[in-house]
This record gives C-alpha cells, sequence and structure tokens, in this order.
C-alpha cells in the first residue's frame, strides 16, 4: 500500500512542476533583455560596419543616427517577434488541449431550473411533471366524479 501511496504522492508533484512550468508563457523584462543582448551580438558586424562608415566620413551624423536607429528597431522587432511567437505558440497548445487561458477561459454554466436533480431548481412544478403527477392522485382518490362539477359547498351545488 506504501508505494502505490508514494506512486500518487510523486505523479501530483511531477504533474503540478509541469504545469506551473508551462502556464506562464507571458515574455518577462529579463527575458527580453537577455535576449536582445542576444540578438545585437548577432547583429554586431552591422553595427561596427555602421560605426567604420561613419569614422572613415562615408556617413554624415544625421545618416548614421539613421541607420543606427533603424538597425535598433530591426533588433528590437526581431526580439519582440521571437518572444511573442513563442508565448502564442504555448497559448495555442493549451487551448488545442482545452487547458483555459486568459483570452479562452472556462465558459461556467449555472444550472437552470429542472437540470440538477434534487436540487432547489429542479422543481417538479416548472416542468410539468408535478401537475401531472397531482392531478393523478386526485382523480383516482376522489373517484370518479371528483372533477364533474359536482361538489358540495360550490357554485355547481346540484341543490
Amino acid at each position: 500500500m506504501r508505494p502505490t501511496f508514494l506512486f500518487w504522492v510523486c505523479l501530483v508533484l511531477l504533474i503540478t512542476g509541469i504545469s506551473g512550468c508551462s502556464t506562464n508563457t507571458m515574455p518577462t523584462p529579463d527575458q527580453l533583455d537577455q535576449l536582445e543582448r542576444q540578438v545585437r551580438a548577432e547583429h554586431q558586424s552591422q553595427y561596427d560596419e555602421l560605426s567604420k562608415q561613419r569614422s572613415s566620413g562615408q556617413l554624415t551624423v544625421e545618416q548614421y543616427q539613421s541607420s543606427l536607429s533603424a538597425l535598433d528597431q530591426k533588433v528590437r522587432n526581431k526580439v519582440d517577434t521571437m518572444l511573442w511567437s513563442r508565448h502564442q505558440l504555448a497559448q495555442s497548445e493549451l487551448k488545442s488541449l482545452g487547458i483555459p487561458t486568459p483570452d479562452a477561459p472556462v465558459q461556467l454554466e449555472p444550472p437552470t431550473a429542472g437540470q440538477v436533480n434534487g436540487s432547489l431548481y429542479s422543481s417538479s412544478r416548472v416542468n410539468g411533471l408535478g401537475n401531472q403527477i397531482q392531478g393523478n392522485f386526485m382523480r383516482d382518490m376522489g373517484g370518479g366524479n371528483f372533477n364533474s362539477g359536482r361538489r358540495a359547498g360550490t357554485l355547481y351545488d346540484g341543490e
């Protein structure tokens, strides 16, 4: 019995660890900074080329600033695309598995009358079954002339 218990404890811890790691895919500022450093390192040759052109006089200050800002924008766009694509892929995988995400939450429908047996919402009067049962009971107990219109003390009393 103990190995079974340990098995279930390990399984729960494993599932909790896996789900805890995979649910938060939103990029953090640290991830953005780290990836930006990596992408800048990949584009370092282009930064060096711009610096050489500026120092040799091939580019004016305005041209250099414009080219530098365009290269910086290219790096930022690549970083954003990489991280947000990763996030979108993870969210799509969660949605395909039926796991709720912030943009696809679980749709909870409250019970309506007659849906849940044994609850306050399943009144037999609502769906008509109670009226039918009560009517059959009154007919059976009252005899054949129960609803004949000849009841004592009513307007239809035959005097």
